[in-house]
C-alpha cells in the first residue's frame, strides 16, 4: 500500500503543477484583454507536451486542466500562490523554461503587447529568474517566429 500512497501523491502534485502552469500561462494570454484562439491553442499544445500529449492521469485531458486553471484564475485573489509553488517545486532551469513558454504564448498571435510584455516581466520577477534569462527567453521566442 505505501506505493499506491506514494503514488497518489506524486499524481497529486503533478495535478497541482500542471495547474500552476496553466493559470500562469492564462495570465500572460489574457493580459491583453484578450485571448485569442492561437494563444489557447498554443497553451495547449505546451500543456500538453508537459506531460507526454497523454490524457491527465485519470483527470481529465488538456483541455479540462484549462478549464480548471481559468475557475482558479478567476476566484483567485493573485498569482503569489502559484508563483510560490513554482519557486518551492521548479528548478531555477525550470522556471527559466516556463519564461521561454510565456514569451511562445505572447508570440503566438504574431503580435507582443505592452500588457502581455510586462505581465510576464511580472511574473518572471516573481519567480526569481534572472533578467539576462528573462531577455534570453524573449530572443529565443522571438527567433522561433
Amino acid at each position: 500500500m505505501p506505493t499506491s500512497t506514494s503514488d497518489e501523491a506524486e499524481t497529486v502534485e503533478r495535478n497541482q503543477l500542471n495547474l500552476m502552469r496553466a493559470v500562469l500561462m492564462l495570465e500572460v494570454a489574457q493580459s491583453d484583454f484578450q485571448e485569442s484562439d492561437v494563444e489557447t491553442q498554443e497553451i495547449e499544445t505546451l500543456i500538453s507536451a508537459q506531460f507526454g500529449g497523454e490524457h491527465h492521469d485519470g483527470e481529465g485531458s488538456v483541455r479540462d486542466i484549462l478549464t480548471d486553471a481559468r475557475k482558479e484564475k478567476a476566484e483567485s485573489a493573485g498569482l503569489y500562490e502559484y508563483t510560490r509553488l513554482a519557486c518551492e517545486t521548479l528548478s531555477m532551469e525550470d522556471r527559466v523554461q516556463l519564461v521561454a513558454q510565456f514569451w511562445q504564448i505572447a508570440y503566438a498571435d504574431g503580435v507582443i503587447d505592452k500588457y502581455e510584455e510586462a505581465a510576464i516581466r511580472k511574473v518572471s520577477d516573481l519567480l526569481y529568474v534572472p533578467h539576462s534569462d528573462f531577455i534570453r527567453a524573449k530572443l529565443s521566442a522571438q527567433a522561433l517566429r
